[in-house]
């Protein structure tokens, strides 16, 4: 506050003396005189510009450094920011993962989801638009002051923490059911446990532990959170303690100030003295002088002694209210430090606790708690095993029943043929039974002479029927392959089917993120017009500032001084507030308008006075006529005049000097009544921040009294959980006792192995006689596997057949689409420039991305553009992106 009130302040302090009081009419003055008297205001006025351009020149300094720790503030926010981006992208990632791994639902698993409707829901943000509304939201931009968006930002970021926190929901919700799972199948464990003791004391065992471990684990999760709490209250301590220093150094300053001023006005006072005592001095009056002018000097004195002795009072009050503050300051600075040394007490205890959480029984505690920890763990890959056992014997079970359908259809086709060969097998054996009847005529027919006609067509008869053989064994043969044919082709059709089900599920995902990637596209396109629109108002703004022009000669200086302010704070228009802007140029407009009626003025006075002084001519030259007509009446009344002209000069020359010390003691006057309302204000507001103080200590005090009832809190806690340590023994000692017990139960069970070894080698015998039986079973087997081999063989020949054939018809589009499209996506991500690295920086002018040793390469020229759309660019447009 103080670094803003200085420089309205002293604005004020010369707006209030920049035009001094006109000047009395002076009559029977000479023109000479009255010359000198308009250079030295128009000199006085010409320097009390020049202060006013120090001031402004002042104010416009202070204003850039404060623009420029702005700017470091804005560029340490954004790293944070970006810092946050990026940890925020790692957990959502992590959180993908255990989804997976859990085998959570698929609709939990964007974190970023479009929507449809812009009322309700915000559409989700790519990396790039999530950086761009980033940075218009910390206003790295100049274009960031709109609330629109803001606001949309606002809804973006809830959009996605509402998503990561439905993501984490989703999370829990599968690990609660791996955890059910996991507790169904311990579940099962113990019931198939035998019932005898031995069982019943693994049962009993196994209960208590997993008491002791959810007891343990809750207690775990209270002083968790205990920690927690004490955590935040140790920080918001320490945040008010920071306040408070920040608030003393203030008040330090602003005690300086005072100090200052106190010092300023006190040496006014001491120049107001010794000009009073210059003024009341001996003077040596004429004997011509009038009473008038004693009147006149007598009411200058006493106005003067009057207004130093209440420049005295007030300076006296100022000082009192001065030590006064002191010792409020120091009184505060006690409190402050007490406030300190009851923080250090309290952070004692909580290294105390610290001790408490490294003694030796919470360590013995935590161990017990770690072994039971050890033992969950111990179930749960158990579980897990358990569960990928099943999946692989779920998988098995449907190979098998795929094989099972296989064999099942190949059998039938095997009956088929086998029937069909033994159909041809009978015809097979009466063709050979007409064949040996053809033999036996045959040979009869040979031995009957005159019959080579009836031998002839029995020869034709045999070929034929070895000609209808051979048919019918190729018929057989192609019979037997279109069986073979038919069932690889069956299942090549399955797996054929099942491929490109994922491959349209895998289309379907690259054509939603392609329509997602092209809106978000569309956005940021609409985004750079704005941007662009408000940069081309922007300027047009400044032209018309630019073009304001003055009319009065006199000024021409002080104007382009002010000119070359309004651009400079139309610079850093873009990084204060709209509001106190607003303001702050109201009262420059307002101050520059007092200024222009102050200079008409001026100029007014100056046109009055000319006139005056040319008509003082004329009366001069009246004069003179008079006095060359009178010249003859007498030596004695040129004498007389002479004598009259010259101390009537001597005392318009006082006069004018005491009118222009009285001017500067009026303007030395209504400074100081400024300066000491200025200070009763401060007093006042000094005043209501040490009652802020008092009450912020009044706050600490009655916090302190609660974290000692937490303390004493804490404490009955951890004597509770000595005793729970005391029980946990106890119950630990039972428990050898009764793991005693269970080995005397195994020595018995021992025995009873003992009696049944006996029945055991009776039942192998029988054992052994059924491996007779087994071995000629697998002989049979090893000849069906031949068989089933040789099978599998000529499969294997049909599956490459029918690859072979559809990759020379189809050709795989899909696949090769669908690289295509993953190539174009992986080019445009990659740099437009080099097309070969990954694009990691942003322009923040035109929001274009490239890789950073393009960027460097073109920020090392003397021209930096933007190589996509030639915006020139400087070193602190340039921002990096996580991708």
């Amino acid at each position: 506050m103080g670094s803003t009130e200085e420089p309205e302040r002293k604005r004020r302090h010369l707006n209030d003396h920049t035009v001094s009081p006109p000047l009395k009419k002076q009559p029977m003055a000479p023109p000479s005189e009255e010359k000198k008297v308009d250079a030295a205001v128009l000199q006085y006025q010409n320097t009390k510009l020049a202060q006013q351009l120090d001031v402004q020149r002042t104010e416009i300094h202070a204003l850039e450094g404060k623009f420029n720790q702005l700017k470091s503030k804005q560029a340490s926010y954004d790293d944070t920011l970006i810092a946050v981006n990026r940890v925020w992208k790692e957990l959502v990632d992590d959180l993908e993962v255990f989804a997976l791994k859990t085998n959570a639902a698929p609709h939990g698993l964007r974190v970023l989801e479009p929507s449809g409707t812009a009322r309700e829901r915000v559409p989700a943000q790519p990396p790039e638009q999530t950086f761009l509304h980033r940075l218009l939201e910390t206003g790295a931009t100049e274009s960031s002051t709109s609330t629109c968006d803001s606001k949309s930002v606002e809804a973006a970021l809830a959009a996605r923490r509402a998503s990561t926190v439905k993501t984490m929901t989703h999370l829990v919700q599968a690990m609660d059911v791996q955890r059910a799972k996991s507790e169904e199948l311990a579940s099962s464990l113990r019931e198939r446990l035998s019932s005898d003791e031995a069982g019943r004391l693994l049962k009993k065992a196994d209960e208590d532990v997993r008491a002791e471990s959810a007891a343990l684990h809750k207690n775990i999760e209270q002083l968790h959170l205990k920690y927690k709490q004490i955590a935040a209250e140790i920080g918001s301590y320490k945040d008010a303690h920071a306040k408070d220093q920040s608030e003393i150094a203030r008040l330090n300053g602003e005690l300086e100030e005072s100090a200052a001023e106190i010092e300023t006005s006190r040496r006014k006072l001491a120049a107001l003295k010794s000009q009073k005592e210059s003024v009341s001095g001996p003077t040596t009056p004429t004997p011509h002088a009038t009473s008038k002018s004693d009147n006149g000097e007598k009411t200058g004195a006493e106005k003067v002694t009057k207004e130093a002795r209440e420049l005295e009072a007030s300076l006296e009050e100022a000082k009192t209210l001065a030590a006064r503050r002191l010792t409020e300051l120091q009184e505060a600075l006690q409190t402050q430090l007490n406030l300190s040394q009851k923080l250090q007490h309290m952070q004692d205890l909580l290294g105390e606790e610290q001790r408490i959480l490294t003694s030796r029984p919470y360590l013995l505690l935590n161990d017990q708690v770690q072994s039971a920890k050890s033992e969950v763990e111990k179930y749960r890959t158990l579980s897990d095993q358990l569960q990928v056992e099943r999946d692989t014997v779920l998988k098995r079970e449907r190979e098998l029943m795929l094989k099972m359908e296989t064999f099942e259809a190949a059998r039938k086709s095997y009956i088929l043929s086998s029937s069909r060969i033994a159909e041809l097998e009978t015809q097979l054996q009466q063709c050979m039974a007409e064949k040996d009847s053809l033999q036996l005529r045959l040979d009869e027919s040979a031995q009957v002479k005159g019959k080579n006609e009836s031998v002839s067509e029995f020869k034709a008869m045999v070929t034929c029927l070895h000609k209808e053989m051979g048919m019918m064994q190729s018929q057989l043969n192609k019979y037997k392959e279109a069986a073979h044919e038919v069932h690889s082709l069956r299942a090549e059709v399955y797996s054929l089917a099942t491929i490109c089900e994922r491959k349209t599920g895998e289309y379907q995902t690259l054509s939603d993120l392609y329509a997602g990637r092209l809106a978000e596209l569309t956005a940021l396109k609409e985004e750079v017009v704005k941007l662009q629109e408000s940069e081309q108002e922007l300027k047009l703004i400044l032209e018309m500032y630019g073009r304001e022009s003055s009319d009065s000669r006199d000024v021409m200086e002080l104007q382009e001084a002010e000119c070359r302010a309004w651009a400079q704070v139309e610079r850093l228009k873009a990084a204060l507030n709209e509001h106190s802007l607003e303001l702050r140029v109201k009262a420059a407009n307002e101050a520059e308008a007092a200024c222009q009626q102050r200079l008409t003025a001026a100029e007014a006075e100056i046109a009055v006075l000319r006139q005056e002084l040319i008509s003082s001519e004329r009366v001069a030259m009246e004069y003179k006529e008079a006095l060359k007509a009178k010249n003859e009446e007498g030596d004695a009344y040129i004498s007389e005049i002479e004598t009259i002209g010259q101390a009537y000069e001597d005392m318009q020359t006082q006069n004018q000097r005491l009118l222009q010390q009285l001017t500067e003691r009026d303007g030395y006057n209504t400074q100081l009544v400024a300066e000491s309302l200025k200070g009763k204000q401060a007093l006042a507001n000094l005043e209501s921040e040490k009652q802020l103080l008092v009450r912020r200590i009044e706050q600490a005090h009655a916090s302190i009294d609660l974290q000692k009832q937490r303390l004493a809190r804490q404490e009955e806690q951890a004597r509770l959980y000595l005793e729970q340590l005391s029980k946990a023994t106890d119950d630990i000692r039972l428990q050898t006792s009764a793991l005693e017990n269970a080995k005397r139960r195994t020595a018995e069970v021992e025995k009873e192995m003992a009696s049944s070894k006996a029945a055991f080698e009776a039942a192998q015998k029988t054992v052994e006689e059924r491996g007779h039986k087994i071995v000629e079973i697998q002989g049979e087997l090893e000849n069906e596997r031949f068989e089933k081999r040789r099978l599998q063989e000529e499969l294997d020949a049909l599956n490459t057949k029918v690859s072979r054939l559809t990759s020379h018809h189809d050709g795989n589009p899909l696949v090769e689409r669908l690289q295509e499209e993953l190539k174009e996506y992986r080019a445009i991500l990659k740099c437009s420039v080099c097309h070969d690295r990954a694009k990691e920086v942003v322009i923040t002018k035109c929001y274009h991305l490239f890789c950073g040793p393009c960027i460097q390469r073109n920020l090392e020229l003397r021209h930096r553009k933007c190589p996509g759309c030639g915006v020139p660019f400087g070193q602190n447009d340039v921002r990096t992106v996580y991708i």
